[in-house]
């Protein structure tokens, strides 16, 4: 299934809110993570999977001496991205492409991120191969995914966050994706060479961030089905307790290629 049938059925602007909200989603956190692995403003960026260039904005709005090169192979969305950045001039480039089987010249980029696309991807390992392929030598992979088991942490513990990650899994799998990439990415750089690797992790709470920002949308509608009206007085019985909180792990993998 691509990526555009999904959008298509939950309604493209709809995606592109929830996109919106994702990338800005303790975005300072992750820029100050960035600059901690060695980012530098002045660098040969390449963004894997911009998408509608959410946090390809988040991008140039930090690192303003960098040139940003947005790679996605959905049109629609890189059409939006076009339309939304146009200001920003020559400082970045849209490029419709596979990071499966890309058209980029050999050792051409300083960075390349990748931020939530692995957990999509159906081989891992051929577009890790690519990344190491156009990397400049000494040039730096940032790969930004999730693990299941990490993901949405709750106090009180909240069987239907569990079962949510549980059927996203799942779901993912289906899809050939892998929502467990984040306990393998690490070996799988280890794998291909990569060298002087580095895990960390960014926290996102509630308590810090508000709470009202880790709701997922239910659609109301679901209260006149007995079933799922349980599931969603459940969610929000959780979400307006006073002392609930919740937590994301966002995971960063790092690897350089050899000099």
């Amino acid at each position: 299934m691509a990526y555009s049938d999904i959008y298509k059925q939950i309604g493209f602007q709809k995606e592109l809110m929830r996109l919106q909200k994702q990338a800005n989603f303790g975005s300072d956190r992750e820029i100050k993570m960035l600059r901690n692995l060695g980012i530098k403003d002045d660098s040969v960026i390449l963004e894997v999977g911009s998408g509608p260039g959410f946090y390809t904005k988040v991008l140039l709005d930090n690192f303003p001496n960098s040139e940003i090169i947005a790679l996605d192979n959905d049109e629609a969305l890189l059409n939006f991205a076009h339309n939304m950045l146009n200001n920003y001039g020559n400082r970045v480039t849209f490029m419709q492409d596979d990071i499966m089987k890309c058209t980029i010249p050999d050792e051409y980029f300083d960075i390349v991120i990748a931020r939530f696309v692995f957990q999509h991807l159906s081989d891992q390992i051929i577009a890790l191969k690519e990344i190491y392929r156009i990397l400049k030598p000494g040039g730096k992979v940032i790969i930004i995914d999730v693990d299941s088991e990490l993901w949405g942490l709750t106090y009180p513990k909240n069987e239907l966050i569990k079962n949510l990650n549980s059927n996203l899994s799942k779901y993912q799998t289906s899809i050939n994706g892998n929502r467990e990439i984040g306990r393998v990415l690490l070996t799988l750089l280890k794998k291909l060479n990569f060298k002087n690797l580095n895990i960390e992790a960014v926290i996102n709470h509630s308590d810090i961030l508000g709470k009202e920002n880790f709701r997922f949308n239910l659609d109301k509608g679901i209260e006149n089905d007995p079933r799922l009206g349980v599931i969603f007085k459940e969610y929000n019985d959780f979400f307006n307790l006073n002392y609930s909180s919740i937590m994301i792990l966002k995971l960063f993998f790092y690897g350089e290629k050899s000099k």
